[in-house]
């Protein structure tokens, strides 16, 4: 009786110790069932991370959409200019100029589909391989100074380029009359600063034609 006794006291004793066992985590961290709390909790967090960032990245592109909606919306005023303001009729003297940006020198109209004109040059024999072509105005391409001299913004203008040993020299005159905005013409001097003989020699451009002929 008595070990009889002693071994239905050993179940509860090993019943206990499974149950002390299995609340560590000790079996369920082997069979994969333990840690589910923990996995749970995991998931949770990284769900509410991936969530933020979207939102996140969405809120920031639907204002990116507003501010480029509004930058484009006109305004319900009427418009400061007529539509035909730059047109020859209306202002003959501001027809043609050097409207055109980023380049060295160029002329054009102000209207919808405006004629460009232009300068370009390059130097043979200066460096190796291809000659480089001056067209527009970049920042590493050694050119420099340049700058108008004159210009008063409607008739006249004068700038220098220096372009190593080339000086170029830019000049354009307006005169009024017709209804294209009046007659134009442009020159460019190029003037070599030295020479192998030691004289320098000038080679002139020059351009315009009336623009009495142009469509524009």
């Amino acid at each position: 009786m008595a070990r009889g006794e002693r071994r239905r006291r050993a179940v509860p004793a090993e019943g206990v110790r499974t149950a002390e066992r299995a609340a560590r985590g000790g079996p369920g961290r082997r069979d994969g069932r333990g840690g589910g709390p923990r996995s749970t909790a995991g998931g949770v967090a990284l769900a509410v991370v991936v969530l933020s960032l979207a939102l996140g990245m969405s809120g920031r592109w639907v204002l990116a959409w507003y501010r480029a909606r509004r930058a484009v919306t006109l305004h319900s005023a009427p418009p400061v200019l007529p539509a035909d303001s730059s047109s020859p009729a209306v202002a003959p003297d501001l027809f043609w100029g050097t409207y055109r940006p980023h380049v060295y020198f160029g002329m054009k109209t102000r209207s919808p589909k405006p004629l460009l004109t232009g300068l370009m040059w390059a130097q043979q024999g200066t460096t190796p391989g291809t000659p480089k072509l001056r067209h527009t105005c970049e920042q590493g391409d050694g050119v420099g100074p340049y700058g108008w001299e004159f210009h008063d913004g409607l008739s006249f203008g004068r700038q220098h380029i220096q372009d190593g040993a080339l000086r170029l020299t830019t000049e354009f005159v307006k005169r009024p009359g017709g209804q294209h905005g009046g007659d134009w013409s442009w020159r460019v001097t190029v003037e070599p600063q030295v020479r192998a003989s030691g004289h320098p020699f000038l080679t002139t451009m020059s351009s315009g034609p009336p623009t009495q002929d142009c469509p524009c």
